[in-house]
């Protein structure tokens, strides 16, 4: 495994990290150690906090003690590692120390702001330029990366948790002549809100206080993601060492002699000697494996090289008769050196740091307005046909059911004839109440004074219950009571039947209410959906919605059987819009006073407006607008170009610096075989300026 594998360990004065790399195009995090805080300064707890980083990763990785890489590269806090690009002394006998205990070898060290500079400069095309934040739990650290190199660090103690005013008045300190560049990179105790707040700080606008000309773009590395970018760099730094060393020799150096009885010398490839780690003596990087770390105005490190004087034999040439004018052409050689220059061109891009531009207009949008100003802008009325529908259960609960009928006579006792009107109301011995579906004459009694008798009056009828229910159901032969007619009573021919009771779902108020509150939560979905359906709407103002039509058809009403109610919507939404053709004229408009504006490049695709209504009609609608934008600062090209002809790229840099709110720059010699010559070719019109954000 040792030459498929090592160990990355990432160490910070706080803590330390372990994960296991695969040697592979690009290297692979196989499994990666949790974070373990150490002592500063406690041998015995820097041991122990990486043995317990270490073995964790070997146990995700599944490997057996004796399958563990020996190999092993250091990523170093910055402070650990001088101006002269060696490890300090009481740090580099932290790392013997760990490297004979651990038995590991060590290929190289880099510190982390370096590893973040190589790694970032390979996915840019520029040399990159940003301010690296490290956050621990006491203190947090910075370094400020310009153009590819390290040129402030600092540090800085927790009394609290990290807030961004922290790193705001640590960048203070620096007091730098130029700006910063809009760029943080931030990784380490990262909190729940720490990126949110940052990326939300106003670091512009302040009175007296100028960190940003804009707002930063804020970056997190969480551990994975830090540690693919640590082991890119530790990987180019191995192949680009191997590149230089013979085809035969190994990545990793071979093991030394078996008879060394120096515990150093088993664990330190033979390419560093042993006094060069001992506690007295420093430790270049370049020794220790694949890094030199500087600081900004510190001259870096070169390997001088000398080479062998060489004599060449003497030779016996023919005498030749020579003429003195072939010497013309040979005299002019030296002036053939000067043809590049009036060969080459030069193309320079310059990074500016853009104008930001927030203004808030009171104002009126209107779509009948044929002029604009600073009070009233004309605009585009668009609208939006909706056609959807809607549907929710319901809610409401009835009782219903049928009434029990049946067949009765009616016997009248008075010597008169009863005439009954429709609806009169019989009841039974349980005083349920009955009532007759149709007017009835019933004839009068009649007496036999022979036989002592009397036979009552008697008519048929049918009858119904007053009200739902089974237990309205009679029995043959049940004698109903006339309520105001004693004279009167009524049996039952056949037995009253269909009497029945169940609930059922309505419709109710509520349903109908809450069906048009969810109509309305849908037409923004639905207005959404048009939208980024058709370009022509993606410049729509959503606060100037009104809607000029609104048909909203239900499918039953309050108080009808039904399980759903859907309601089918018809509407016409009209919004206003600025027109992309007037969008210049506006911005000029609108900012016709501003300076800033008016020394600046403006783009109307940098600018996007937004709009909070008060008052809105179909046609029109009354606000403010809010238009938000960035400009490149003017600057006169042709002098520029003047200025810069024929000067090096020293003084050339020094010119463009000097421009306001540039922050990058680039010199590019074109053709590039060229590029040795290190200056600008002498005519201002060989020179091309392209200006960026």
């Amino acid at each position: 495994m040792e030459l498929s594998y090592y160990w990355l360990i990432s160490i910070t004065t706080e803590s330390v990290t372990v994960g296991l790399i695969k040697r592979d195009n690009p290297d692979i995090l196989v499994a990666l150690g949790p974070e373990t805080e150490w002592l500063s300064g406690n041998p015995d707890s820097f041991l122990h906090s990486i043995d317990i980083s270490l073995s964790e990763a070997a146990e995700k990785a599944g490997l057996e003690p004796d399958q563990e890489p020996e190999s092993s590269a250091f990523i170093l806090p910055p402070s650990w590692i001088g101006n002269d690009g060696k490890i300090f002394p009481e740090n580099l006998k932290l790392l013997e120390n760990l490297c004979h205990s651990l038995e590991l070898k060590p290929l190289g060290f880099i510190s982390s702001d370096e590893a973040f500079i190589e790694s970032v400069n390979k996915s840019d095309s520029f040399p990159p330029s940003f301010i690296l934040v490290h956050i621990g739990k006491k203190e947090f650290s910075l370094s400020l990366v310009y153009l590819g190199e390290v040129k402030k660090r600092l540090s800085q103690k927790l009394i609290n948790d990290f807030t961004p005013e922290d790193l705001e008045n640590a960048l203070l300190t620096l007091q730098l002549e130029s700006a910063l560049p809009p760029r943080i990179l931030i990784f380490g105790n990262l909190g729940p809100s720490i990126i949110d707040d940052l990326k939300n700080y106003s670091w512009v606008g302040k009175k007296n206080i100028e960190t940003f000309l804009h707002l930063p773009d804020v970056t997190a590395f969480e551990a994975q993601e830090l540690f693919s970018l640590y082991s890119q760099t530790v990987s180019s730094q191995i192949r680009n060492d191997a590149v230089e060393t013979k085809p035969e020799a190994s990545i990793v150096p071979p093991a030394p002699p078996a008879e060394s009885k120096n515990p150093i010398e088993e664990i330190i490839p033979p390419v560093i000697e042993v006094e060069a780690i001992s506690p007295e003596i420093e430790l270049s990087p370049k020794e220790l494996g694949f890094s030199e770390t500087i600081e900004s105005g510190e001259p870096k490190v070169k390997t001088k090289f000398s080479l062998p004087a060489f004599s060449f034999p003497s030779l016996k040439l023919p005498h030749l008769n020579f003429n003195p004018w072939l010497l013309f052409p040979l005299a002019l050689s030296p002036l053939l050196i000067l043809i590049p220059f009036y060969l080459i061109k030069a193309e320079i891009t310059i990074n500016f740091s853009p104008i930001e531009i927030n203004k808030v207009f009171d104002l009126t949008l209107d779509s009948n307005a044929t002029s604009m100003s600073t009070s009233l802008l004309p605009a585009d009325k668009k609208i939006i046909d909706l056609n959807f529908s809607e549907s929710i259960s319901t809610t409401g609960q009835k009782e219903t059911g049928d009434k029990a009928k049946g067949e009765i006579t009616i016997f009248n006792k008075a010597d008169k004839i009863q005439n009954i009107s429709k609806g009169t109301i019989m009841t039974d011995n349980s005083n349920k109440k009955y009532e007759l579906l149709t007017s009835v004459q019933v004839p009068a009694s009649s007496f036999n004074l022979g036989s002592g008798t009397i036979t009552m009056g008697q008519t048929k009828a049918n009858a119904i219950a007053s009200d739902i229910g089974s237990e309205f159901n009679l029995n043959k032969d049940t004698l109903l009571n006339f309520k105001d007619d004693a004279n009167l009573l009524a049996k039952v021919n056949e037995s009253f039947t269909g009497g029945s009771r169940r609930q059922i779902r309505v419709v109710s108020a509520d349903d109908k209410n809450n069906l048009t509150k969810t109509v309305e939560a849908a037409i923004e979905s639905q207005i959404s959906q048009k939208v980024n359906g058709n370009n022509s709407y993606q410049d729509l103002l959503r606060d100037t919605l009104f809607i000029d039509k609104k048909q909203l058809i239900f499918s039953r009403e309050i108080g009808e059987e039904a399980e759903t109610l859907e309601v089918k919507a018809n509407l016409a939404i009209s919004f206003l819009q600025i027109n992309p053709q007037k969008k210049d004229d506006i911005i000029k408009t609108l900012l016709a006073s501003d300076q800033n504006f008016l020394q600046s490049v403006a783009s109307p695709s940098d600018f996007s407006f937004s709009f909070s209504g008060v008052k809105t009609t179909s046609q029109k609608s009354t606000g403010q607008l809010t238009l938000i934008g960035k400009t490149l600062p003017k600057i006169d090209s042709d002098r520029l170009r003047t200025l810069l002809a024929g000067k090096d790229f020293a003084k050339a840099q020094k010119i463009l610096d000097s421009q306001p709110y540039v922050y990058g720059r680039e010199i590019k010699i074109i053709p590039q075989v060229f590029s040795f010559l290190k200056r600008l070719p002498p005519s201002a019109d060989k020179i091309t300026i392209i200006s960026k954000f």
